[in-house]
């Protein structure tokens, strides 16, 4: 009885028209269901013959012609085993799907062939589950950008100094995974997104695990999460070209650990417009914040009968923070540059003077030209020619372009100045 699958256990043995037969039963039906052992094995077969083979070795896959096993539109390949191609490689058809059993025990290896050569080959989509790779150069993947997609879970890589070549698809997705002394993923030409999730790279050496091209456009997002890299001296976990094209903030790294002492992060770094990296652990992670200051200002702001009790922006020479990041400087102005619509906290800090005493000067904080009315704070001078100390602070909104100053008022015909200034705008963190 060892032939009856796991899933059925033995009912009776009868005899139909003189002949033996044996029953089965469902072992998870509520109802038994009997029936002829004879058809559940023709079953088997057809299924084997049909839109699943099963693969135990080389010769369960179609015949290799020129060194190229051509695998079948629409047919699903389940590897039961380690089997090797032996020399040969595998061209993928349309709807080509790889299934393994296992990655612990079932692997794709091609002894002989030109460590070079791409062991997989493929225009279409390919999913790709429960099955490792070990070969010099694995992939070589070029879709049409429209209609394919590459969707890969619980796959290894194992001392594969070259991943391969991955251009062209609407998403690659790949969760569960993991690179094993392997390296050389790369992406190109158009791809909409690129994600990895609960994933380990083991960078091999030498080597850079992910590379995306200067020629690569992405659509939507490069996304990495809740994922691990293990990178030695003088290897490489990410390079991303800063010719690449990204759109701000989709370069997404969230609670991924970088270990080893290699180099974590190549080409586009934590302070480009393209990156939202957080809660990171052993790179930088992204901040989004603004700072610009003046010491010892000389420039008025002039006043003057027409603008007694007016708003102007306060003029004088400001520097910017070196550590700016999502935010571009010019004279006393801010200005966003990040993607998303953001909370924001705007702290100044500043001292003023007229050159007249008993002044009413107010200093407020501006958002695209115009006064925000509830940061006006009132600083009253006594001695003319003489600081004065006052401060403000707003949470506001910003959407990508929109900019703050700062904008001061007098009542009074006196021209003022802003003789110190520190401005901030840090992102509320919620």
């Amino acid at each position: 009885m060892s032939e009856i699958p796991y899933f059925v256990r033995y009912k009776d043995v009868t005899t139909l028209d003189g002949t033996e037969s044996i029953y089965l039963d469902a072992a998870d039906s509520d109802v038994p269901k009997k029936i002829l052992y004879s058809n559940f094995a023709s079953g088997i077969s057809a299924i084997s013959s049909g839109n699943i083979v099963f693969v135990s070795s080389k010769s369960d896959l179609p015949t290799a012609s020129g060194g190229v096993i051509t695998l079948e539109n629409t047919i699903t390949y389940f590897f039961t085993t380690t089997v090797d191609l032996l020399g040969d490689r595998l061209v993928c058809g349309l709807n080509t799907v790889i299934l393994g059993a296992s990655s612990e025990n079932c692997y794709l290896k091609s002894t002989g062939l030109n460590s070079s050569t791409a062991l997989i080959t493929s225009v279409y989509s390919l999913p790709i589950r429960n099955i490792s790779f070990t070969h010099g150069t694995v992939f070589n993947l070029d879709g049409d950008g429209v209609t394919t997609a590459l969707d890969w879970f619980g796959i290894n890589f194992v001392d594969c100094p070259t991943i391969g070549t991955i251009k062209d698809y609407t998403n690659f997705v790949m969760g569960d995974s993991a690179f094993l002394n392997s390296a050389g993923m790369t992406f190109n030409g158009s791809i909409g997104t690129i994600a990895f999730g609960n994933c380990l790279f083991d960078c091999s050496t030498g080597g850079t695990a992910i590379t995306l091209a200067s020629t690569l456009t992405v659509s939507r997002r490069f996304r990495i999460i809740y994922s691990s890299f293990v990178t030695l001296s003088g290897e490489t976990s990410i390079n991303v070209s800063t010719s690449a094209t990204i759109s701000d903030e989709r370069y997404i790294l969230d609670t991924v650990n970088f270990s080893g002492g290699g180099t974590y992060i190549s080409g586009v770094t934590q302070t480009s417009n393209k990156t939202l990296f957080t809660n990171c652990v052993g790179i930088a992670n992204t901040t989004t914040r603004g700072f610009y200051y003046m010491v010892n200002n000389t420039t008025d702001t002039p006043i003057g009968v027409i603008n007694v009790n007016t708003w102007v922006k306060a003029l004088g020479t400001t520097t910017a923070d070196s550590n700016n990041s999502k935010f571009t400087h010019s004279n006393n102005r801010l200005t966003y540059t990040g993607a998303f619509n953001t909370s924001f906290l705007v702290t100044v800090n500043t001292a003023v003077r007229a050159g007249a005493s008993n002044q009413n000067i107010s200093i407020g904080i501006a958002k695209n030209g115009t006064i925000l009315p509830n940061s006006e704070m009132t600083i009253r001078t006594s001695t003319s020619n003489q600081e004065h100390p006052g401060s403000t602070q707003y949470q506001i909104d910003l959407v990508t372009n929109d900019y703050v100053e700062l904008f001061v008022k007098n009542s009074q015909q006196t021209d003022v100045r802003v003789s110190d200034l520190n401005f901030s705008v840090v992102k509320i963190l919620v």
